[in-house]
């Protein structure tokens, strides 16, 4: 193009535009070698913007996790150096135990070696509690990965006079020797003279003067048991001969079903299996689900003056009827502990009358004016309860004096009653009032699968906790579930609420029917059992069973199904640490209780005699093993964190790689760019300097 206006430099204006065009690429170099960042603005790299700014993310978080990992590894360092020094304790602890059950020492000597063993106990709990990592206890059971489950909850529906109708007829001709069978419970019938507090009555029923009288001893001797394979019935006669039975499980979605036999049929008549549909009212005066036949009065009655003392065929089993008691959380335990008081006892002003009142909780149970003496009936003291402005409240409950028992006209005052009111408490004094209640938090669910197959159905299934102490809400830590072993036809329920081992009763076999109870005992306490209650619904390759638990694999799917309704899974550990950049990555940390209640699985271990000395030596070796499953843990809880930090420090690696692509500057190619750049710059500026001067030469053509 020739040059031949003095207005328009062509020349010029291309120079300047090249000039801008380097000035910009040789600033951008100059921003990224000097940041070494590849990226300075969005618009030049979109896609790699959005990748790179995603891999930085990732690595971030993913150093942050290595030092959650760092913790955890520390933390269990911790709590396995603690459990270390827990197993040399009881290893010296079971070195005591064994030179304790030496018959050649005395018990003084015994009495020396015990002063130490209970000083090491004393310090597995001072380790268990101050073993701790910023703060947070490790051996102490916080970290047990337990869940509690709720008893108290005010929406629990109540069983209210669900008569199941008979299960069983009594005839005058009950023989010495004959038995009856209920859910498996053995009852044998006797003839009067054997004490019902002695072993030797242990399972034995008094024939009584009529038939109604036997049927109302069986309904007593069997409200006197724990056995968690009745432990949701309240049995009754009700002046008949008919032995009948009232679910008292709470809500209840199907039926509940009693089987009942006896060894003759000419006897014992009526038997088979009965099936009823409970009637499950909410009753809206109920506190806590503890409505009427919630509670149970457990033990031995001694001495002369109750029924149950020394009985006759006419009055056995029938000393206490707590069964209308209701709303009272504090009715349970023992007289005179905790808060259930002594029975105290007034002279009415009137020869052989008394009134006599206890007070449990903030509700006072008091007797009318009532004769103490009389003939062979018993006489009916009942305890009517109201609280402090005298409103009824708590129910009642009564006990059954012998008529004999005191004699005609020896009450005069009150000195002549004291007495007998501490006759009263002292014979009262083994019996232990134990609550029912429903687990209410427990969640039934829906069909249990195998492989596709059904396997079990938890629809209207329940489970009830029967205990003499709500104290400590129940907290369950573990459930097992095992298929019946080689040579056994049972399969094994187990479960561990607060540090208490429940098994399931023998006899429950593996294929469990619908509206059947599964009974689980405390191994230690009789008093302490747990029911879980089949529903009404079978599984589809069967009409009557509500659970396969036959093959092992059956039994891990209801494991898990039962621990789900209690809220207890794999994901509930007490402390869970991040090891990813998903929130739902995560190592959870368990670590068993390791104080000496829960080694000792809560027995009192002592050395002062050779028995004792011998039973705390077989405890201790369980104890032993227990520390050790804990120590187990606690190592295999470590392996997770090292394959963990492993494999974090590899991720870290070939992500910061990934994102090194996408940000970070090239630098031996940024800087040919930048060399590059400049000398464009350079040339630019140079030609632009040339084309100013090319206007000069038209000033020729003028002059």
């Amino acid at each position: 193009m020739s040059v031949t206006s003095i207005n328009t430099n062509l020349a010029a204006y291309y120079a300047q535009q090249n000039i801008s065009s380097s000035q910009e690429s040789v600033t951008l170099s100059v921003a990224r070698l000097s940041s070494g960042n590849a990226i300075q603005r969005a618009s030049d790299d979109v896609a790699g913007l959005a990748i790179g700014t995603t891999l930085s993310s990732n690595v971030s978080t993913l150093k942050v996790a290595q030092q959650n990992v760092s913790q955890g590894t520390s933390l269990l360092q911790v709590a396995d150096g603690a459990l270390q020094q827990v197993t040399s304790i009881l290893q010296r602890q079971q070195q005591l135990a064994t030179q304790a059950a030496s018959g050649s020492l005395t018990d003084t000597e015994r009495g020396f070696l015990n002063q130490e063993f209970q000083s090491l106990a004393a310090e597995i709990n001072s380790i268990a509690g101050t073993t701790n990592f910023n703060g947070l206890n490790l051996i102490d059971g916080s970290l047990a990965g337990q869940v509690g489950v709720s008893t108290n909850a005010t929406t629990t529906s109540t069983a209210v006079a669900n008569n199941s109708g008979t299960i069983a007829t009594m005839t005058a001709g009950i023989a010495n020797g004959d038995t009856m069978t209920v859910n498996g419970v053995v009852v044998t019938f006797v003839t009067a003279g054997t004490s019902p507090g002695s072993s030797a009555a242990q399972g034995k029923v008094i024939i009584g003067a009529s038939a109604a009288d036997t049927a109302a001893n069986v309904a007593a001797y069997l409200n006197g048991l724990n056995d968690p394979r009745i432990a949701n019935l309240q049995f009754t006669a009700g002046g008949t001969a008919n032995l009948s039975a009232n679910y008292t499980g709470g809500v209840m979605v199907g039926g509940v079903k009693i089987v009942t036999s006896a060894s003759n049929a000419a006897h014992v008549t009526g038997t088979g299996t009965t099936t009823f549909t409970p009637t499950t009212l909410p009753d809206t005066t109920d506190a806590n689900g503890l409505g009427v036949n919630r509670y149970a009065a457990l033990g031995t009655v001694t001495g002369s003056l109750l029924v149950d003392g020394a009985g006759t065929a006419t009055d056995f089993g029938s000393a206490i009827d707590v069964s209308t008691v209701k709303n009272n959380a504090a009715f349970i335990g023992k007289l005179g502990t905790g808060q259930m008081g002594a029975i105290q006892g007034s002279y009415a002003g009137a020869q052989d009358t008394a009134v006599f009142s206890v007070k449990v909780g903030n509700i006072t149970y008091t007797t009318a004016g009532t004769v103490i003496t009389g003939g062979a009936a018993p006489i009916a003291l009942t305890f009517t309860g109201a609280d402090s402005t005298g409103a009824a409240a708590g129910g009642s409950f009564t006990l059954n004096l012998k008529g004999t028992a005191v004699t005609a006209a020896s009450i005069n005052g009150q000195s002549d009653l004291d007495p007998i009111t501490a006759q009263l408490n002292s014979a009262l004094s083994g019996v232990t009032f134990v609550q029912n209640r429903s687990v209410t938090s427990f969640q039934n669910g829906g069909t249990i699968s195998v492989g596709g197959v059904e396997v079990g159905n938890l629809v209207g299934a329940s489970l009830n906790v029967v205990s003499g102490n709500f104290s400590t809400p129940p907290q369950v830590s573990s459930i097992s579930v095992s298929a019946p072993s080689a040579g056994t036809a049972d399969a094994k329920i187990t479960m561990v609420i607060n540090g208490d081992t429940y098994v399931s009763s023998a006899g429950i076999g593996s294929q469990i029917a619908k509206n059947t109870v599964i009974g689980l005992q405390d191994v230690n306490d009789p008093t302490k059992t747990v029911a879980i209650v089949t529903g009404n619904t079978a599984i589809s390759s069967t009409n009557s069973n509500a659970l396969d638990l036959s093959t092992q694999a059956n039994a891990t799917a209801f494991q898990n199904a039962l621990s789900q309704a209690v809220g207890l899974n794999s994901s509930n550990a007490s402390l869970n640490f991040q090891v990813g950049t998903s929130s739902s990555n995560v190592i959870g940390v368990k670590i068993g209780s390791a104080t000496s209640n829960s080694l000792y699985n809560g027995q009192p271990l002592d050395l002062l005699t050779q028995n004792d000395a011998s039973a705390a030596g077989t405890a201790i070796g369980a104890a032993i093993n227990s520390i050790t499953a804990i120590r187990a843990n606690v190592g295999a809880l470590q392996e997770s964190f090292n394959f963990a930090s492993a494999n974090l420090t590899s991720s870290v690696q070939n992500q910061d790689a990934a994102r090194s692509q996408f940000l970070d500057t090239n630098i031996a190619t940024e800087s040919t760019n930048f060399a590059t750049e400049q000398v464009k710059l350079q040339a630019g500026i140079s030609t632009l300097a040339q084309a100013n001067q090319e206007l000069q030469n038209l000033l020729k053509l003028i002059g």
